[in-house]
């Protein structure tokens, strides 16, 4: 019979990205559990993270991020502090297939993380500057006047290539659609009860993110909305929830309007 204390360690390690291999830097949070394929033709902002630091190797899919300007990706802060050497990042955008060599890569050059970041992830976002511009359509971030998209009860959708389960790296880009409810629906994970710092997301057929969906976007209404930070990163059945730093939030000190 599972020991439900010893699950609820092991998934409030994984939070924390405190999970790690002898000698190696673990790989940071959350393809989608459940959910359904997609392309990047259907959504041309989501771009996959390589790190060639990561336990999972250089195809892996480090972490998610969304093109926001033809050379600028807003992932989460922790995608950038987890990785030893982040100027050594690549971003792969139009790559439906992780293990295809469709789309285009581009070497980051700079990064931003949010100057009110902290280890325990508010503020969990920073921007990446790539070497050239991707020939993709980006997507406009949320601001202060988007309020209503918040509003629980409205579906959103959740893009990455993060693992299906807790042993099992995604190949194609996935979603999942998710409601966007109370933060306190997302306890465990929601680290906090303040709607200006974070979204959570549910589903009724228990679809989440999953580890390597960290900075990945979520989107509804053509805007994006949130950015995978934390949540279900075991693929486990007993928290099945996404939570996400709230764009509208971050989005100002970034640089991002």
């Amino acid at each position: 019979m599972p020991n439900p204390g010893r699950r609820l360690t092991a998934s409030l390690l994984a939070v924390a990205g405190l999970m790690t291999v002898t000698g190696v830097v673990a790989t940071p949070a959350a393809a989608i559990r459940g959910g359904s394929t997609t392309t990047t033709e259907a959504a041309p902002f989501a771009v996959m993270i390589r790190n060639p630091d990561g336990v999972e190797g250089k195809d892996s899919a480090w972490c998610g991020g969304t093109l926001v300007a033809p050379d600028k990706v807003l992932t989460a802060g922790h995608c950038v502090k987890n990785a030893p050497r982040p100027l050594a990042m690549t971003v792969v955008g139009g790559r439906t297939d992780r293990l295809s060599t469709a789309g285009q890569v581009r070497r980051v050059t700079a990064v931003k993380m949010d100057p009110k970041y902290t280890t325990d992830l508010v503020h969990d976002a920073a921007v990446l500057t790539l070497d050239k511009p991707l020939p993709y359509k980006p997507l406009r971030v949320a601001t202060t006047k988007d309020a209503a998209l918040y509003t629980n009860g409205r579906t959103a959708t959740v893009y990455g290539w993060g693992h299906t389960d807790g042993n099992t790296q995604g190949r194609f880009l996935k979603k999942a659609a998710l409601t966007l409810s109370p933060l306190a629906a997302c306890d465990p994970f929601s680290n906090t009860t303040d709607t200006s710092l974070k979204v959570c997301g549910t589903s009724a057929k228990h679809d989440s993110i999953c580890s390597a969906d960290s900075g990945g976007p979520l989107v509804e209404s053509g805007v994006l909305i949130g950015i995978v930070s934390t949540g279900n990163k075991v693929c486990g059945d007993e928290y099945p929830v996404s939570v996400f730093t709230k764009v509208s939030t971050v989005a100002p000190g970034l640089g991002l309007k």
